[in-house]
């Protein structure tokens, strides 16, 4: 079992908006927090870079590269206690019988290869030491669909089908896996897209990043395979 300080926190995606807050949630919470995402995204998190926090550039859609980032990391930390899998990316517009073929497959190379590749060989590692904690980010959209944005949905459903068996296979090793669903996140990137929507019904990053950080704690052990909405009050 894992304390619940200083563990070793691996967030995919972890720069800007949201995977920041949940890097600093961690940090300040006395985790050593390793942010993997591509090189483009080191300028977002230079200015929190500190004891607690490094940055780790890495290509998480593919295969070689995680695994070499996480086998590096353990060999450095001698252990990898939670994965939080936020890396991800919108792309909507067209109906399913116009939707371009390449659309199709960012989506599904972004949201749920990333997922995929991240979870995998986490738990590859996870599992000797019989304990660790891996939550993903699916969306609202997973249940609760709308018109021309089916890559995107049927993406973060696979991130919640893939949720929910792994949390099935990983039991025995008491690795909990879970994802939150959130909708529209209070970022500065959503309110510049959609500058008269109402604010103050979106949930804060910070408030996500709350839910995220529980399920990583001993409290949440009883909690896995669960698709938690976050949705606020929309």
């Amino acid at each position: 079992m894992a304390s619940e300080t200083g563990r070793v926190v691996i967030v995919s995606g972890g720069a800007g908006g949201v995977g920041l807050a949940i890097t600093r949630r961690f940090a300040d919470g006395g985790d050593q927090v390793f942010v993997v995402e591509r090189h483009e995204a080191h300028g977002n998190i230079a200015p929190h870079l500190n004891e607690q926090i490094s940055f780790i550039p890495a290509d998480v859609t593919d295969e070689a590269s995680v695994s070499t980032t996480l086998d590096d990391l353990q060999t450095q930390t001698g252990r990898i206690d939670v994965l939080v899998n936020v890396v991800g990316g919108y792309m909507a517009g067209q109906p399913v019988h116009e939707l371009p073929v390449a659309t199709w497959d960012a989506m599904m190379q972004l949201n749920l290869r990333t997922a995929f590749l991240m979870a995998k060989h986490a738990a590859r590692l996870m599992i000797p030491r019989d304990w660790g904690r891996i939550i993903n980010f699916s969306a609202r959209a997973a249940r609760d669909t709308a018109a021309n944005a089916g890559a995107y949905a049927v993406s973060k459903a696979g991130v919640l089908a893939l949720t929910e068996v792994q949390a099935k296979e990983l039991l025995p090793f008491h690795i909990t896996v879970n994802a939150v669903l959130p909708s529209i996140v209070d970022t500065p990137a959503n309110r510049q897209a959609m500058p008269d929507a109402d604010f103050a019904r979106w949930p804060k990053a910070d408030e996500i990043a709350q839910v995220v950080q529980f399920l990583a704690s001993d409290a949440a052990k009883l909690i896995s395979g669960a698709g938690i909405p976050v949705y606020g009050q929309w």
